[in-house]
């Protein structure tokens, strides 16, 4: 849903809204007081999360932190689970061994696919019950970590680190919750995190700023990073081909996404300094059909374009006809402006403990 159809609706929803937060009261009531069973697997896990629906920029942070755990000189190994959302299909799938994926994306979602081709020498599983996928996961691959791309809320399985991403102003904290507003769960379930990391952090914007310094206040210091989205390369989606970043400045450029976020996408395009007459939105997780290519021609020809752009978790779904276009694929990485350290350090305190115990 678009965030001016929400704020239309939203108002008509609240009732509906009122029955969802008595059903989250009375979950995390049952696991507050151990009424609920929650699983503890024999290696770390390490949940990355967050209180909204979608558009947080979950994936490329536990891109991140997988390549961290990857590289630390203790050697340990990370796994990554997530639910698959939207994926053909239930259960558990091993999407990578680490080698590349092993299924189309309709058979593992969208999202899971970025991890495959991302993550060399990384297991990638989906599964909507995090203990079963969890346990399948150490049964093949025996990870020393499993991370969670957006397990805050799957409290059944138990979680050694939760990291929860905010917006870096701490927009929609104040919203209201499913299906009225966007929030998931009221900002009063950040008690249970054992860290928090700000998205998109701008260092000179003042909200920005008085938000972090809340954020310091409130949590602690060593319990806070601040990161932001920066493009870390293009390719043609014809061939794979890089195209360098640079070479976008000055370029007429028709973007076009299906993502909870787009703005983040639009703004992230603009620091390459294209000539963008407009976005071409699609529903979130939107599953592309030959239509779309015919309406992203007409849009490509009328605005005599140079290039068409998307995401890379639209591009995992394009194929057939849209290669016939020239579309370009714009890829996203984490650079971390404050706290990577605290998070290191957290991090590697999870395998100190193990080695104590």
């Amino acid at each position: 849903m678009s965030e001016s159809l929400w704020q239309k609706v939203g108002p008509f929803l609240s009732p509906f809204a009122k029955i969802y937060e008595m059903g989250v009261v009375l979950r995390n009531f049952s696991y507050d007081h151990h009424l609920a069973k929650v699983t503890q697997l024999p290696v770390k896990v390490i949940s990355v999360g967050n209180l909204t629906v979608g558009g947080s920029g979950k994936t490329p942070v536990t891109l991140s932190l997988a390549k961290l755990i990857d590289n630390l000189p203790s050697k340990k190994k990370p796994a990554i689970l997530l639910r698959g959302y939207r994926r053909r299909g239930s259960g558990f799938r091993i999407v990578s061994s680490g080698e590349g994926s092993l299924c189309s994306w309709e058979e593992s979602g969208d999202e899971a696919q970025i991890y495959a081709r991302r993550l060399k020498s990384i297991p990638v599983a989906v599964d909507a019950d995090r203990v079963r996928g969890g346990r399948a996961l150490i049964e093949q691959f025996s990870p020393s970590v499993i991370l969670l791309d957006d397990g805050f809320q799957h409290r059944r399985l138990h979680r050694d680190l939760d990291i929860v991403l905010l917006n870096h102003r701490g927009e929609y904290l104040t919203d209201r919750l499913l299906p009225a507003g966007r929030l998931r769960e009221s900002p009063g379930a950040l008690k249970r995190a054992h860290f928090i990391v700000l998205n998109r952090y701008q260092p000179d914007d003042t909200k920005s700023d008085d938000f972090l310094s809340h954020c310091v206040e409130t949590f602690g210091e060593a319990k806070i990073a601040a990161c932001r989205v920066i493009p870390s390369q293009c390719t043609n989606l014809r061939d794979g081909q890089p195209f360098r970043l640079d070479s976008l400045r000055g370029k007429r450029l028709i973007p076009f996404c299906g993502i909870a976020n787009p703005e983040s996408f639009l703004e992230t395009l603009q620091k390459l300094d294209p000539e963008i007459p407009f976005l071409v939105r699609f529903p979130d997780h939107h599953a592309y059909k030959p239509r779309d290519a015919g309406r992203l021609a007409d849009a490509f020809t009328k605005n005599n374009a140079d290039y068409l752009i998307t995401t890379e978790k639209d591009a995992v779904k394009l194929g057939g006809l849209f290669e016939a276009l020239p579309i370009l694929v714009l890829e996203i990485e984490i650079e971390w402006l404050l706290g990577l350290d605290n998070l290191k350090g957290q991090i590697s305190g999870l395998f100190s403990k193990t080695v104590e115990n």
